[in-house]
């Protein structure tokens, strides 16, 4: 189990960074709950553990040289909560922020992504 919700925001980021399909889902399933959400503007609704490794899969293929970095703490109560984030990229640095949702287990249960 994840001990904080900053380890959760920390697991979940470097999930990003990884650089195959086996690596994405084993640690996605570490810091994602079976039936989260993920929401951003350029995708569709993504669902459970499954989704959101094929979106990072399809992402990573989209642009192989990414790397995303948490920049803020998060910000949280009552399981709710925001951070900030930076990917960079061969054409330079986006940043962005997340809202999110956990559980008990400070597993991810929400995502909705704002960049």
């Amino acid at each position: 189990m994840i001990a904080s919700i900053e380890e959760m925001i920390e697991q979940y980021v470097a999930a990003w960074n990884k650089q195959n399909f086996e690596d994405y889902k084993a640690a996605f399933a570490k810091c994602w709950a079976e039936d989260a959400t993920y929401t951003d503007p350029n995708n569709a609704l993504v669902k459970g553990v499954e989704g959101i490794t094929e979106l990072a899969a399809t992402s990573l293929e989209k642009s192989p040289h990414r790397v995303f970095h948490v920049l803020t703490q998060p910000d949280y109560h009552h399981n709710v909560g925001r951070y900030t984030w930076k990917v960079d990229l061969p054409e330079g640095s986006k940043e962005g922020f997340d809202y999110f949702e956990f559980n008990e287990e400070h597993k991810l249960t929400r995502i909705v992504s704002f960049f």
